[in-house]
């Protein structure tokens, strides 16, 4: 016989993921208003949908990004500003330009063919809008969306394409809410990137995306489109010192996925979880998707959760993400950082230099302290980039590279020691290549050593 509560879980989990699509789409494209209250009353009247499975839907776009929770005062649309739409546009550029390199080095015949046919759909939607013909500017961003993912999608690396999507979607929202097609000008370089693609020429078609995005970014801001949009609500008061059922919840289950106490792969029972976190199966269903999002959890469709696997590649694919948006927050923050910058760099140092040299001496006590310290080290330094998503995009990938650290990835002794005093040293002389450099070695040998120790 079947067991009702399994049959149960699985609608849910069926409905959960198309009412967590729809809503995520009616908010990337505009429909649900930045800054509109999602009262859950009314949405599950039109989505038909029980409150905790929208909750969950709701929760899982927060950790993306697109909508706020506002604790015991429910969820609303993020707000959108110009400050906001220059860094998303900064962060998608930088993972588009550097996917192109490796897509245009990569990519076949078979990859050329999917470009083309993009290019097409795109060009022939274009040629309707500037003809003032009739069209739907979703679909016509549909295409402008798919084009752009095809030219990267040889880029041979799953954590950037995923990351790059997140950060479109956020891009895109802005040019629905603006409405912006930008005419012959944006249907001439796409045509050049066409271009650009079958010639292999990364350089150039980066340049071209330079233009396009801030062209894009210029034209939204100078045409005062997102002002109707702009929130005048003040900004939600800061959350009770004691955190809600939910939120401790997710924040023990994280921890312990991190920390590798729910190991990769392991399977996420929510009658189990529910006793060991001593928390109910909708706050449980909740904390999932939002680790969905964070992809520390995999859900399997009609089967339940799983926490994340672990595999070579994805540990390097993971890796290289975090080098690049670390080496470019570097660059950033080693430009504007000033003097108050400059003594929290040398203050966290000196934490964390103590703790390695204890843990060099062989006292493990320290482990977790370590740890800890190394990754405020690592924040700190880029911490005066200037760009809030950037920061949050980086902290992201560092929470996924730092499971393989506690799995795999453990102290390298006076290696780990210099490179992290050599990193502290190119900060107060502002060497941003020479941090770059140090950061390559420090990273990547890290995988390295991952690798050769057989743990994973």
């Amino acid at each position: 016989m079947e067991n009702p509560a399994a049959l149960q879980s699985e609608t849910q989990d069926s409905s959960g993921e198309a009412v967590y699509a729809r809503l995520r789409a009616d908010t990337v494209l505009g429909r649900l208003a930045p800054g509109r209250k999602l009262g859950l009353e009314g949405l599950r009247q039109i989505y038909g949908a029980g409150v905790g499975t929208l909750r969950e839907a709701l929760n899982r776009l927060a950790s993306e990004g697109l909508v706020v929770a506002e604790g015991q005062r429910g969820f609303s649309v993020a707000p959108v500003s110009a400050a906001d739409f220059a860094e998303v546009a900064e962060l998608r550029l930088l993972l588009e330009c550097h996917a192109v390199h490796k897509s245009f080095a990569a990519g076949d015949l078979d990859w050329e063919g999917r470009v083309v046919g993009a290019h097409h759909k795109l060009a022939m939607l274009e040629r309707r809008l500037l003809a003032g013909e009739p069209a739907d500017a979703a679909l016509w961003k549909r295409y402008d969306r798919e084009f752009h993912q095809a030219l990267i999608e040889a880029c041979g690396s799953a954590a950037l394409l995923e990351t790059y999507a997140a950060a479109y979607d956020r891009y895109l929202r802005y040019q629905m809410v603006a409405v912006v097609f930008r005419g012959a000008v944006a249907a001439t370089q796409h045509a050049d990137l066409l271009h650009c693609a079958l010639a292999r020429d990364a350089a150039g078609a980066c340049r071209l995306l330079e233009a396009h995005v801030a062209g894009c970014v210029e034209h939204v801001v100078s045409t005062g489109t997102l002002v109707p949009f702009a929130s005048t609500r003040p900004c939600p008061a800061p959350e009770a010192a004691t955190p809600t059922a939910g939120e401790r919840a997710y924040r023990l289950i994280r921890a312990d996925i991190l920390r590798g106490t729910l190991a990769p792969g392991q399977k996420l029972k929510l009658d189990a979880l529910r006793d060991a976190y001593d928390a109910g199966l909708g706050t449980l269903r909740e904390t999932l998707s939002r680790l969905i999002a964070e992809r520390l959890v995999v859900a399997e469709g009609q089967r339940g959760f799983e926490v994340a696997p672990f595999s070579p590649a994805d540990l390097r694919d993971i890796a290289n993400l975090r080098l690049l948006l670390e080496g470019h927050a570097l660059d950033q923050a080693f430009h504007a950082g000033d003097v108050e910058w400059e003594g929290r760099v040398v203050a966290i140092h000196h934490k964390l230099s103590q703790a390695e040299e204890r843990l060099h001496a062989g006292d493990g006590t320290v482990l977790e302290t370590w740890r800890r310290f190394d990754s405020q080290f690592h924040e700190t330094l880029i911490s005066a980039c200037g760009s809030r998503t950037l920061m949050a995009t980086h902290a992201a990938v560092f929470d996924r590279y730092q499971r393989y650290q506690y799995r795999a990835l453990g102290f390298r002794g006076a290696i780990a020691i210099r490179e992290h005093a050599a990193l502290r040293d190119c900060a107060l002389r502002r060497d941003a290549p020479g941090a770059r450099a140090v950061m390559a070695r420090h990273i990547l040998g890290g995988v390295d050593q991952a690798l050769a120790s057989g743990a994973l």
